[in-house]
Order: structure tokens, then C-alpha cells, then sequence
């Protein structure tokens, strides 16, 4: 994970500070449905899920940026034309890990965040007939 992390660059950071509110935000939702503020605990949790999805559109985003970067670097005539294709497949591996690392640090704020608002919903107090 070391290695997808540095290959990612900047967005990785973005992502794990992401990832690291979400899970924060969800882990309050999961006590707050324990202590049985199951509103509370539902508006936590879906914050935690939108948390979660923002993790891992930070990853596409860092790997769109990365294929830009390269894409750029490689459309100046300073590169070995025999040596584009190489730098183009070593690019494309290095900016796909960003996939990896959003979807890694947005994991666990989104299952948080759905649990907290799934049992949200299954506890909710059924109206009398």
C-alpha cells in the first residue's frame, strides 16, 4: 500500500484526510445509534457515506490528473520517441494506484456510514395501528 500511496502523489493525502473524517464521522454515528439517537446517528451516517464517495472521486481525480501529467511531459519533443511508449505504461500504472488508494481509505467510512443509517432505518419506531 506504501508503494501505491507515493506513486499517487498528492491525492493520496487528499483521500487519507478524507477517509479519515468519514470514519471519524461514521464511528460517531455507529456510538450515537448505540446510545439510541437514531436521528442523530442517521444524519452522521450519511454524511459519512458522502465522506466515503469523496474519498474515492479524490482517487479518480488524482488519477486523471496524473494521466495529464504525464500526457503533457510526453507531448514535448525532449522524449526518445522509442522510449514513449515505456514512460506511457510505467505513467498509466502509477496513476491508476490513486483508484486503489480511494478506494482504500473510502471503505470504511461508507460501510460505517451505511450501517449507521441502515439500522437507522430498521429501528425506527413503527406508527400504531
Amino acid at each position: 500500500m506504501y508503494n501505491a500511496f507515493r506513486e499517487c502523489g498528492w491525492a493520496a493525502w487528499l483521500c487519507l484526510l478524507i477517509g479519515f473524517a468519514g470514519s471519524g464521522v461514521g464511528l460517531v454515528g455507529v456510538v450515537l445509534l448505540a446510545a439510541k439517537q437514531r436521528g442523530a446517528a442517521m444524519g452522521a451516517g450519511v454524511i459519512a457515506v458522502a465522506l466515503g464517495a469523496l474519498a474515492m472521486g479524490a482517487g479518480v481525480v488524482g488519477q486523471q490528473s496524473g494521466l495529464s501529467r504525464m500526457e503533457a511531459a510526453l507531448s514535448g519533443t525532449s522524449i526518445d520517441p522509442s522510449q514513449k511508449e515505456r514512460i506511457r505504461a510505467v505513467g498509466t500504472l502509477e496513476a491508476s494506484r490513486c483508484i486503489s488508494v480511494g478506494a482504500g481509505t473510502g471503505a470504511l467510512p461508507f460501510l460505517l456510514g451505511a450501517v449507521a443509517v441502515g439500522l437507522g432505518l430498521a429501528l425506527r419506531k413503527q406508527p400504531a395501528a
